[in-house]
């Protein structure tokens, strides 16, 4: 039986695939149990930079249609309420609001980038929106669809998509629920960029480097700083960058950062 989400780590990264080719990576429920599973896979594992991709042509499009007929005929709605910690991501050291299927990316202390290889449809948005980098194959696509199933912004999407593109524009998005492609997407900034060629070789190769290259103890502190200042105003965050940068100077990371460069050598962090 094919594996409904698969975590591998290779060279400092992790590569989390959403395996459901046949079914256009829509999640049913023995998916969403396998991806939470697969979170705390890489919460726990040595690699410093994750990566988020879906097997086949697409990324995701979404709950699976089963479940939301499920739904439609009166079935339990059993997605837990964010903040409601459910035993899948017992021990893991995070809010308990950030620890969904969806959003578990703004949870782990480790950068998550989502690659967006086709179709990214209703959650599917939210997936990538949680993630802190996204790129997208020519062939992404992406629409929030929620109106056209008579239902709301899951999970704080309505929070995260106007701090990517804007509120005009989330509203734009979300309202319509129509489709925006790789292109544009680009041009709003949902995605930093379209990679057309190798696209997850490509990716993964941004992943390596970042995993060889920077601090895991700095890319840590600075993902924490990008959520801090998103309710935060400039004094505060001036201040908490201060206090951080402070500690910095004391840390072996900081040592062998200068060491590395003024040697011409790759560095050697321990994250500490």
């Amino acid at each position: 039986m094919q594996a409904l989400v698969t975590f591998a780590v290779t060279d400092g990264v992790g590569l989390l695939t959403l395996n459901r080719p046949e079914r256009l990576n829509a999640l049913d429920d023995a998916m969403h149990r396998a991806l939470d599973a697969a979170w705390v896979d890489a919460y726990h594992s040595d690699a410093r930079v994750i990566v988020v991709t879906g097997a086949g042509r697409a990324f995701t499009v979404g709950a699976d249609m089963e479940r939301l007929d499920r739904l439609a005929a009166g079935g339990d709605f059993d997605i837990p309420r964010p903040g409601a910690l459910t035993a899948a991501f017992d021990g893991i050291d995070a809010p308990a609001a950030l620890m969904t299927s969806y959003t578990f990316p703004l949870a782990s202390p480790k950068p998550v980038i989502a690659a967006i290889n086709g179709p990214c449809v209703g959650v599917g948005v939210l997936i990538a929106a949680a993630c802190d980098i996204r790129f997208a194959s020519p062939t992404a696509m992406f629409s929030a669809s929620f109106p056209q199933r008579a239902v709301v912004a899951e999970f704080g999407l309505d929070w995260l998509l106007p701090r990517i593109v804007g509120r005009g524009i989330a509203a734009d998005i979300l309202l319509s629920g129509r489709r925006v492609e790789a292109e544009e997407a680009a041009r709003i900034g949902l995605v930093s960029r379209v990679i057309e060629a190798d696209f997850l070789d490509s990716v993964l190769a941004y992943a390596r480097e970042m995993a060889a290259t920077a601090s895991p103890r700095s890319t840590r502190l600075i993902k924490q700083q990008l959520w801090d200042s998103a309710t935060s105003d400039y004094v505060s965050a001036s201040q908490r960058g201060w206090d951080l940068l402070k500690e910095s100077f004391g840390t072996q990371d900081f040592a062998e950062g200068i060491a590395s460069f003024r040697e011409q050598r790759p560095p050697r962090f321990i994250g500490a």
